[in-house]
């Protein structure tokens, strides 16, 4: 028996050689044209997390009992955390986004991340927070690369595409390099390594927290529970798997193997015919 994780049906069509060779072409375009190395290749992603809520797992309950049931606390309140990884193995300090209208005080907690905080009325990124967030990113790698220019893979959402985004970036010599549509699954170190360490291990020290206080886990102590669960998954062996088994570095194009590349399903609307007469101009 296996678990399944789903998969958009734009994903799975759109995962096919075409796109992995532009992609791959794009990719090392970019870093022979600007000579960047691998520690100035950077990768980023986003995951929420819900505290409140517990995590889908297999139990052991009474024969004849066809649903069973856990305790939660009931928030529903969603946060955010966006880490960025490099392919030397190092990583930066996260941006880690709550829901709320306004911040609060309470939130700066424990944080030996040194995680930079933000705020959204759902508790996703949004434009305004994408462009804080690159100048962070500009501001935290200036020194390592010492004049030499960056490159930082990103997903497709629209907080990485904005025209601020993407100004500071070229402005600062940080080369923005977009997975191919849809497919961020197979290319995004992150989400294929280390995401799924992270999210085992929070659940983990979530259940440890809740045992040993009794207080449920909420944005005024998610810190303390997250930062073990980040450490145990953001290792020098992780971060650099999570370049390798997607191909960005070392460069490898058939780290993908073909069988995830999957040939889109045609769409072609031509045929034999329409199946009734049309009138012109419809042909």
């Amino acid at each position: 028996m296996f678990n399944s994780s789903p998969l958009e049906r734009s994903r799975t069509q759109a995962a096919n050689p075409t796109n992995h060779k532009l992609f791959f072409d794009i990719l090392e375009s970019t870093l022979k044209t600007y000579n960047i190395e691998p520690d100035c290749i950077y990768a980023m992603d986003e995951t929420g997390f819900m505290p409140g809520r517990a995590c889908v797992s297999k139990v052991i309950g009474k024969a004849g009992k066809r649903e069973q049931k856990s305790k939660e606390s009931g928030n529903r309140s969603n946060i955010t955390v966006l880490p960025v990884i490099c392919a030397d193995g190092t990583s930066l300090p996260p941006l880690v986004i709550f829901s709320g209208k306004a911040f609060a005080v309470a939130w700066e907690q424990n944080n030996p991340l040194r995680a930079s905080f933000g705020y959204q009325k759902k508790g996703y990124i949004d434009n305004e927070l994408g462009v804080e967030w690159i100048k962070q990113i500009d501001k935290a790698t200036k020194a390592k690369a010492n004049g030499r220019d960056r490159g930082l893979l990103v997903d497709g959402h629209r907080s990485r595409l904005t025209y601020e985004f993407l100004e500071h970036a070229k402005r600062n010599r940080i080369h923005v390099v977009c997975y191919a549509a849809h497919t961020t699954q197979l290319y995004q170190g992150l989400d294929k390594v280390i995401f799924g360490v992270l999210k085992r291990r929070f659940s983990e020290e979530m259940k440890k927290f809740e045992e040993r206080t009794g207080q449920a886990v909420k944005k005024e102590n998610f810190l303390t529970v997250y930062t073990p669960a980040h450490i145990a998954a953001f290792t020098e062996a992780n971060i650099k798997a999570a370049f390798e088994k997607t191909g960005v570095c070392p460069l490898n194009r058939d780290a993908i193997s073909p069988e995830a590349l999957k040939i889109s399903i045609e769409s072609s609307c031509l045929g034999d015919g329409l199946p009734l007469p049309q009138p012109s101009p419809v042909k």
